[in-house]
């Protein structure tokens, strides 16, 4: 995919994106917050084939929702992987777990082990980029990302195998 970003000096900023297929859409993200994204048949186009307008609630759900933060598909390992060695994988809160009722910045899991919570699914609710004053509750499923060896290690914490 190619991207390219401009300045709307007074307005905000504009991104232009070529997918993989030749798929041209635009999207300018005003200081307000409010995203407009526009589909064109080329880049050199006066009109839009189509268009959306976002508050920015809409755009950042919808944005959760491309990044998979809201759906799980069932894959081998609920792994994607991200680069080389780092991976992002959804994992469920045991309710003998250590972690169950601690806010995530007094377990110093990122210090500890170099996992970082990304997400928290609990229920139908979706706590995209929860803050590091959130608790996590038993049966919270979350969202992490990390080396590989680093999320072994977590998933042990989160089962109530391992204590640090």
């Amino acid at each position: 995919m190619k991207i390219k970003e401009s300045e709307l000096p007074g307005v905000g900023k504009k991104y232009t994106l070529e997918t993989a297929e030749d798929l041209i859409f635009v999207v300018i993200i005003y200081h307000s917050g409010h995203r407009e994204v526009y589909f064109l048949e080329d880049e050199e186009a006066d009109e839009s084939e189509f268009s959306l307008d976002l508050t920015d609630e809409e755009a950042r759900r919808v944005g959760s929702i491309l990044m998979g933060a809201d759906y799980q598909p069932v894959s081998e390992n609920h792994k994607r992987l991200i680069h080389k060695n780092i991976l992002v994988e959804w994992i469920k809160l045991k309710p003998e777990s250590w972690l169950v009722d601690k806010r995530i910045a007094e377990t110093e899991i990122r210090s500890r082990i170099g996992v970082t919570i990304i997400g928290i699914q609990r229920g139908e609710n979706l706590i995209g980029s929860p803050d590091i004053d959130e608790k996590m509750l038993a049966n919270d499923i979350l969202m992490v990302t990390g080396k590989k060896e680093n999320i072994d290690k977590f998933k042990n914490w989160c089962c109530g195998k391992e204590q640090p």
